[in-house]
């Protein structure tokens, strides 16, 4: 891959920096994690899993943010519920199933694996008219010959993770919508897509 880490690093904090979304995004992150949090302790534990369509959904919030500059939008967290709940529940947990079946042969495999369906909410999005096992099939193309380079990216992150254990875990809700949009802007440079308005050269 042509483009250094640094690279994505900066462009995914100057699409965070441009759209003025960067703490909406630490918002939607916490709202999601507050929720998955209060269902996950109810009585019914897998009640946690109720709030997977809300990941898919802050996953494409990040996406438009960085492709579009546009400042993630809370109220789509609920929407997608009325607008997209099958894909938005299927894609998140065939993802987590799939690695976890693959973590039961080693760790490694499934470590692996994780990497491989990491674009699967992108591609979903993206393609609507795409079944979500076809869409989990196209991340593991699409990240074939790549997932040692995402893995590279996260690893770029590490001065910042260290400083967010730092904080006994609190960093972290401000540092995950930063690495989420490098995720975003990788899958932008892998697939293909064209450079947001930031990115865009002036004519």
């Amino acid at each position: 891959m042509n483009i250094s880490c640094s690279e994505f690093r900066q462009r995914a904090w100057d699409a965070l920096a441009q759209s003025n979304g960067y703490w909406y995004a630490v918002l939607l992150l916490l709202i999601v994690i507050a929720i998955s949090a209060a269902l996950g302790s109810a009585t019914v534990g897998f009640l946690g899993l109720l709030a997977l369509p809300m990941t898919y959904a802050y996953n494409v919030e990040i996406l438009k943010l960085d492709r579009e500059l546009k400042v993630p939008v809370i109220e789509n967290l609920f929407t997608i519920y009325r607008d997209n709940l099958l894909k938005a529940f299927l894609v998140p947990f065939l993802k987590t199933l799939f690695v976890f079946l693959w973590s039961l042969l080693f760790v490694i495999p499934g470590f692996i694996m994780a990497y491989a369906y990491s674009m699967a909410i992108y591609i979903a999005h993206d393609n609507p008219e795409m079944s979500t096992m076809d869409a989990i099939k196209k991340s593991k193309e699409l990240m074939r010959g790549h997932k040692w380079d995402l893995f590279v990216l996260d690893l770029s992150f590490i001065g910042w993770i260290l400083l967010a254990c730092l904080t006994g875990g609190i960093g972290f809700f401000f540092l995950q919508p930063y690495i989420d949009t490098a995720h975003a802007e990788f899958y932008r440079e892998i697939s293909g897509a064209a450079p947001n308005a930031a990115q865009a050269p002036e004519v």
